[in-house]
Parts: C-alpha cells; structure tokens; sequence
C-alpha cells in the first residue's frame, strides 16, 4: 500500500470514529495512527424516528488530535419529495436538526456549502425493517483490560430477524446512563439542601463497531455480545444500558464493514493491505477532492436494560457516603460535583424521560 493510501485510511478511521462517538472521552485514537492535516470530515445520521438529528463537520488535524470543528458550513438533508431541511449551527462545528424525521418510503441526501463549495451526498432511502431485539447482561471474572482476571459486565442482545426474505443490514450502538447522587453537605441552610443527583452517560466501548448482514442467512435467531465495560462504582447506583439498533442500507453497511477490517487489520507481513475507504461525500465540482465521512440514513428502534447494585457478585463502597462529622472539602471531587465525577462524559441533573426502574 502507498503512503498516500496508508494515510488516507488512517485519516478515515481517526475522523469516523471519533465523529460517531463524541460523547465519550474513551483514548479513541491512540491505535490509528497519522493523519493528514486539514481534510474534510462530514458525518450525520438521520433517523426515522423523533430526536436531535445531527451532522458533523470538521477538518483533520495533526496525527493523535481531535478533528478541529467548522462552524460556518450551510447544511441541510434533501428529499426526494422536493423538501430541504436546513441545519442550525451550534458553533462547534456540530449542526442540529430539531422537529424533523425521516420518512418511509423516501430518500435524503445531505448538502453541506462550504467556501463557495458544495458538498452533496448520494441519497439513501429508508429501510423498512427492523429486527427484534432481547437485551440480557452477565457479570463474568475473566481477563479485560490485562491479563489479570477482572469482574467484566457485558451486553447481549438476541436479535429476531422479520420473517421476510428481504434483505436487512444492522449496525448497533450501545450507551450507559448511570445515577450518581451527590452527597449531602452542609452548605449555608438549615438544614442543608438536598442537591440533585447526575445522570452520566457515556458510550460503552466506543471502538467496538457490532454489524450484521441479514441478506444471505436461513438464520432468524441470533445472539450477539454487543459491548463491554469493567465493573466500578459505577454500578452503586441504578445503571441503564440503551441499544440503539440501526437499519442501514446496504451502501452504509459496506462502509462500516470495510471500516470494521481497517481497524482489524493491524498490517503484519501477512495482512492483505486495506483499501482506502470512501464514503458517500464527492465534492459537485472536484470530484478528485477527497471528502471523509458518510451520511447515513436509518430506521431506527431503542431497547433498554438495567441493573442494580444487587446484581453486582461483589461488594461496592460508595465514596460518596454521607457522615455528619466529617468536613464538606473532604469528601471526593467527584461526591461535590457532577463535572468532577463526569470527567468529560455527557451529564445533566434532570433524569431521562425513560428513567423508570422497579
């Protein structure tokens, strides 16, 4: 493989991985190696069901660095019903869509204006099925992180497939969602106020890319392992885990596969060197203008699961335990503050609208 193609893999998997997974402050990028400096990256998803529908758009930085965010691109998804759907800016080169879904039976396309350049995806049509997912989870001692043996907590799904011969492709995406109370200090009322506990998320294994090709298999039952985590205080408290199933086309399925190989390949003398992996992206104008990323178009369906403290075959010491005694400034950062405790990942103190438990 060339230097150049070398390159542009590599540049490929910094910026896909990290645009797909940026809610979590996982090391994404410590295997993938150099980058070239200052390529366009344009990711988005839009799904058919009501949620913030988002694109990415940023340019390669030096080997090792997060893409740098562009904040002044025009982007909008195109139907081929005639109608555009114009993006809102956040200014962090992240660009939101609020209200709008995709529909079944069309076909979208993203447009992204930049520099006096247009940008313009191929259009992806909705697929119409999904699959049924079953969500369990196990605790098992077994080597992680190190060789050493470790409590490990992993996420299964069995998956149904529709009794159809028509052809699916899922790709899956797996993210925690924790509670985590803050302790109850002294503060300056009598009695002291009752703060309100985080809800931390983050996603659960963010390099782990879980892919099925449905089209040429008997098969309708099958069980898949589709993350895992180490077990920590993490689990004191009430603990979510929210799979996402996405059916994707065959054009994005192909993508993530050749992805998912890249990633595999580590490139021994006996590897069969990578393609240069292309997405669906072309510039109108230059089409020797090589443009990162995909925009994916998926039917969408949400299966949640969670455990408890009880479901944990060890003890768990809470830090964060409250005792009258002792000072407020010597309790852990993380037992004061939902910053502190979150490191980086995603938090709030309004609990989800799903957060229901028994």
């Amino acid at each position: 493989m060339s230097k150049n193609q070398n390159t542009a893999v590599r540049s490929v998997l910094v910026v896909t991985l990290f645009l797909v997974l940026t809610v979590s402050c996982i090391d994404r990028l410590d295997f993938l190696g150099e980058t070239k400096e200052g390529q366009l990256v344009i990711y988005g998803l839009f799904t058919d069901v009501d949620e913030r529908q988002v694109v990415t758009v940023s340019r390669t930085a030096l080997s090792g660095l997060a893409p740098r965010g562009v904040p002044n691109a025009k982007v909008s998804v195109l139907s081929t019903s005639g109608a555009r759907y114009p993006y809102t800016s956040l200014k962090t080169g992240e660009y939101e869509l609020v209200g709008f879904r995709a529909i079944e039976g069309l076909s979208y396309a993203l447009e992204v204006v930049l520099d006096g350049k247009v940008y313009l995806s191929k259009y992806e049509k909705v697929p119409k099925l999904n699959a049924e997912d079953v969500l369990s989870f196990t605790f098992d001692n077994e080597p992680y992180r190190t060789e050493k043996p470790e409590y490990v907590f992993k996420v299964f799904s069995e998956t149904t497939l529709p009794d159809t011969r028509d052809p699916i492709y899922l790709r899956w995406t797996i993210e925690e969602t924790y509670l985590w109370p803050q302790a109850w200090l002294r503060g300056t009322g009598i009695p002291p106020p009752q703060p309100p506990p985080c809800f931390i998320s983050d996603v659960i294994e963010p390099n782990r890319i879980n892919l099925f090709d449905g089209s040429g298999t008997s098969t309708r039952n099958s069980t898949f392992l589709l993350g895992r985590r180490s077990v920590d205080n993490s689990f004191q408290y009430p603990f979510f885990v929210t799979v996402k199933q996405l059916s994707i086309t065959r054009d994005a399925y192909e993508y993530w596969e050749r992805i998912k190989i890249v990633i595999n390949n580590q490139g021994s003398l006996f590897d069969i060197p990578p393609a240069p992996v292309t997405g669906n992206i072309f510039n109108v104008k230059d089409s020797e203008e090589m443009v990162l990323g995909y925009f994916e178009v998926a039917k969408t369906k949400t299966t949640r699961i969670y455990t408890t403290n009880a479901d944990v075959p060890f003890y768990l010491l809470d830090p964060c335990q409250f005792i009258p005694s002792t000072p407020d400034d010597a309790y852990p950062a993380e037992c004061r503050s939902c910053a502190a405790r979150a490191q980086g990942r995603s938090w709030t103190t309004k609990a989800p609208v799903w957060w229901k438990y028994d």
